[in-house]
């Protein structure tokens, strides 16, 4: 999937007639885009046609709260805490470009169907000069959707029911998780690995060469 920006939409958007029978209010949803500068999870705002970027400052520290809990990844993002300086909202009158924007909406049954618009935007020195709806908007059933998230919540509700009986609590714990560790540690091995070789490929023996070629 990738890395992304956000958008937040503060003013009217262009809807046909399938998107105004939903009566969502667009202002409070949440938008992506992979076209606006750098994918760095920066959030713009586009409010009275004009493009605005949040630029929020802050820094790490010690969390007080942190409880290790053997996760992957709740050494950093639980034993640290961000805590946010300063955010200011900032006129992007240096950026002209055009770029699409778009979320998603999810049916309610399974007779309904799941919507992704999007949005084309045209700026000019941080001035919309336009903003429209891109058709036909992408949509499919949202049976299969619904059919696999309540066969997720039935897995989930048996493994906790199974968790109960001593001789699988045992099995998970120390088998399933165990390789699962082994796994992660590997595949960090394989990636670095790989990093490596790419690296050798492209730069590393281009780079010898280039030192050992006469000139």
């Amino acid at each position: 999937m990738g890395m992304f920006n956000y958008i937040k939409v503060e003013q009217d958007l262009p809807l046909n007639d399938e998107l105004k029978a939903l009566n969502v209010d667009f202002k409070k949803e949440e938008f992506q885009t992979k076209e606006l500068e750098d994918n760095i999870m920066t959030t713009y705002i586009i409010r009275d046609y004009r493009l605005f970027e949040l630029k929020i400052t802050g820094h790490w520290e010690d969390n007080p709260d942190y409880v290790k809990d053997n996760s992957r990844f709740g050494e950093f993002f639980n034993k640290n805490k961000w805590v946010e300086d300063n955010r200011e909202e900032v006129f992007r009158d240096d950026y002209t470009g055009t770029f699409t924007f778009g979320n998603y909406i999810y049916g309610e049954t399974k007779e309904s169907y799941d919507l992704f618009p999007d949005w084309k935007c045209v700026v000019v020195k941080g001035l919309l000069t336009e903003i429209s709806l891109i058709t036909p908007i992408e949509k499919h059933s949202s049976k299969d959707r619904i059919e696999s998230d309540e066969n997720f919540f039935k897995k989930m509700d048996d493994h906790k029911i199974k968790m109960k009986c001593p001789v699988y609590s045992l099995y998970f714990n120390y088998y399933v998780r165990t390789f699962e560790k082994i796994e992660w540690k590997v595949y960090n091995v394989i990636n670095r690995i790989i990093s490596f070789l790419n690296w050798l490929q492209w730069k590393g023996i281009k780079t010898l060469i280039k030192v050992l070629t006469p000139r």
